[in-house]
């Protein structure tokens, strides 16, 4: 304790320490204990913080199959049919035919999912899923507007 700025007085500076003694692991060193399930200290209560309920927005997963104008690969069904790379498990076995992929495709042209309806196997249906995944289109229209729309688009192996 400072009594005078330039007089400090030692002995009513330094604490005592008489009757403490070391705590032992697991005992407590506090004269109350508050429990565990307790969320009050004293007078005060100690309440939870909530947050605010966040308002989730619907998605709106619908996608037309039957628009105005559908939507087009750019280049064209060629283009795409182009882009096709023949598996060498399906030459081996001399696989021929078509595999049918419908195609979901957004408002922008992207395929922003992709599944086989009817499948060859021996590759075709892992590389119709490719190249169709990795192309974009002209997006599809309805009342003059871009939309969402599916669609099953053949990509043939010979």
């Amino acid at each position: 304790i400072i009594e005078n700025p330039t007089n400090v007085i030692a002995s009513k500076a330094n604490p005592t320490f008489g009757n403490l003694k070391p705590a032992k692991k697991g005992e407590t060193t506090s004269e109350f204990k508050i429990p565990e399930e307790s969320n009050s200290v004293g007078n005060v209560k100690v309440e939870e913080k909530k947050l605010p309920e966040k308002k989730i927005e619907p998605v709106d997963e619908t996608y037309y199959v039957s628009v105005d104008v559908m939507p087009e690969p750019f280049g064209g069904m060629e283009k795409l049919q182009q882009n096709v790379s023949y598996p060498e498990e399906a030459k081996r076995n001399s696989i021929i035919g078509k595999v049918f992929v419908k195609a979901f495709i957004n408002e922008i042209g992207e395929v922003t999912r992709a599944e086989i309806v009817k499948g060859l196997g021996y590759g075709c249906d892992e590389e119709a899923l490719w190249v169709i995944k990795n192309t974009r289109f002209r997006p599809a229209k309805k009342n003059g507007k871009s939309v969402k729309v599916q669609m099953v688009i053949p990509i043939t192996f010979r």
